[in-house]
C-alpha cells in the first residue's frame, strides 16, 4: 500500500500471484490462472485501503479523486502506454503482432476484456493477458465515485450485496452466452474475463480495511485453513466428475478454460475467500511477529520478484513465446518445467531494467505533485 504501513509480505503475495500465472502460459500449471484471482483480491485491499483512508481525511472531494487517479496513472500508464507503443512499431515494420490493428482501440481504451465474444476473435501471447488490467483500470474508475459519494453504510452494504450475488452475475453471464451458441473454453473464457465475474474479489479484499478485519478477527489463521480445505475439498470432486482430466496435481480441480459442474460460477468465490483470507492473516494485527508464512514472503527474492511483478506480468507471455517457445519448441512437460527457472530469471531481469530505467521516472512524480502521508518519514516501496 502507498501508505507508512507498509506490509513486506505483500510483495512476497505479488511473487506467487505473478509466478502462478507464467506457469499457466508455459503449460506447467493449468490451475495457475489462479494467480489472477489473486491479484484482483490483492488490488482489492490495497486501493480500498486507500481510498478509504483518503476519504476520512480532511480535504475537497475533487482534490481526492484527482490525487487517486494521478497517482494511480503514474504508476499504470507509462508502462502500459510504451508497451502497446512498442507493440505499434513493430507491427507498421514488420506486421507483428498479428491482430493488432483490430484490437488496438480495445487496448487503448482499456476495454479489450469485452472483445472475447467478438466473432473470429484470436489469441495473441504479445497482448491478450492485458485483459485483466482493463478489468482493474475499470475497477479504478468505478469504484472511487461510489466510495467517495457515499456514506459509510452504503459502502458496507453494497460491498457485502455484490460478493452475495456475484455467483448468480456468472451464472446469469454464462446462460446468456450458451443462448448465443458459446461453449467449452470459449464460454468459460466470456465468463472470465468479464468484469463483473469479478467484482467480489476486489471487494472480498477490500472488506478488510472497510470492515476493519485486520483488528476485528483474533485468529485470522483458521479462517485461511478452512479455506484451504474448503478450496482443496471442492477441487477434488470437482476433477473427479468433470468431462476432461489431466494430471491431478498440474489441475487440483481448477483447471482453465473448463465449465463443467457449473465451475465458473462457485470457484472464483471459494478462491477469493482463499486469497481474503491469506491477506488478512499477513495484515492482521494480532498476527504473531515471526511465523513461517511471512519468514518465506518476506524474503529476499520473493519481494524483489513482488516489487517488479506488474512489469513481469506485462512482458513475461511474449518472452515465453517468442524466445522459448518459438525456438525452443518444448512440447515435452519436463522440458517446459526445466526452462521455468531460467525463463522467471529473464523476465525478473527485463522487468527489472525497465522498472529502475523506465518506469521509477514516473513513479517519483506521484509523491512530488501528490504526496503520500508516509514520505518523508519512512520510506516507502512504490510497488503498488
Amino acid at each position: 500500500m502507498e501508505e507508512s504501513g507498509y506490509i513486506k509480505s505483500l510483495d512476497g503475495v505479488r511473487a506467487i500471484a505473478i509466478v502462478l500465472v507464467m506457469s499457466l502460459h508455459t503449460g506447467i500449471m493449468h490451475y495457475g490462472w489462479v494467480g489472477v484471482q489473486l491479484f484482483f483480491v490483492l488490488s482489492g485491499y490495497l486501493i480500498t485501503g486507500i481510498l478509504w483512508k483518503e476519504k476520512n481525511r480532511p480535504g475537497p472531494m475533487p482534490l481526492k479523486f484527482r490525487k487517486f487517479w494521478v497517482r494511480r496513472s503514474l504508476r499504470i500508464f507509462p508502462l502500459y502506454f510504451g508497451y502497446l507503443f512498442v507493440l505499434a512499431v513493430t507491427y507498421l515494420l514488420f506486421h507483428f503482432p498479428h491482430s493488432y490493428r483490430v484490437y488496438i482501440p480495445y487496448l487503448l481504451t482499456y476495454t479489450y476484456n469485452f472483445t472475447r465474444s467478438f466473432h473470429g476473435w484470436q489469441i495473441n501471447p504479445a497482448f491478450a493477458h492485458l485483459w485483466s488490467l482493463a478489468i482493474e483500470e475499470q475497477f479504478y474508475l468505478f469504484f472511487p465515485l461510489i466510495l467517495f459519494l457515499s456514506n459509510r453504510r452504503f459502502i458496507r452494504l453494497f460491498m457485502v450485496l455484490v460478493i452475495i450475488i456475484s455467483p448468480v452475475s456468472r451464472y446469469l453471464i454464462g446462460m446468456h452466452f450458451i443462448d448465443r451458441g458459446y461453449a467449452g473454453e470459449q464460454l468459460a473464457t466470456i465468463v472470465y474475463w468479464n468484469t463483473l465475474s469479478h467484482l467480489d474479489a476486489f471487494f472480498l479484499g477490500g472488506l478488510i480495511p472497510i470492515l476493519s478485519l485486520d483488528k476485528s478477527i483474533r485468529k485470522p489463521r483458521w479462517l485461511l485453513w478452512g479455506s484451504v480445505g474448503l478450496v482443496l475439498v471442492a477441487g477434488a470432486v470437482n476433477y473427479i466428475y468433470q468431462d476432461h482430466h489431466s494430471f491431478y496435481l498440474t489441475d487440483l480441480g481448477y483447471a482453465f478454460g473448463h465449465t463443467d459442474n457449473y465451475v465458473y460460477v462457485w470457484q472464483y468465490s471459494l478462491l477469493n475467500l482463499l486469497f481474503a483470507s491469506l491477506i488478512l492473516l499477513l495484515v492482521s494485527a494480532h498476527r504473531p511477529v515471526v511465523s513461517g508464512w511471512r519468514r518465506l514472503l518476506e524474503s529476499k527474492w520473493p519481494v524483489r520478484v513482488g516489487k517488479v511483478s506488474y512489469g513481469m506480468y506485462i512482458y513475461h507471455w511474449l518472452i515465453w513465446n517468442y524466445l522459448f517457445e518459438d525456438t525452443i519448441k518444448p512440447h515435452n512437460v519436463l522440458l517446459r518445467a526445466l526452462l521455468f527457472i531460467p525463463y522467471i530469471a529473464i523476465v525478473y531481469l527485463v522487468a527489472a531494467v525497465s522498472y529502475r530505467f523506465y518506469e521509477a521516472p514516473f513513479i517519483k512524480l506521484k509523491d512530488r505533485y501528490f504526496p503520500s502521508p508516509g514520505v518523508g518519514k519512512e520510506k516507502v516501496p512504490v510497488s503498488a
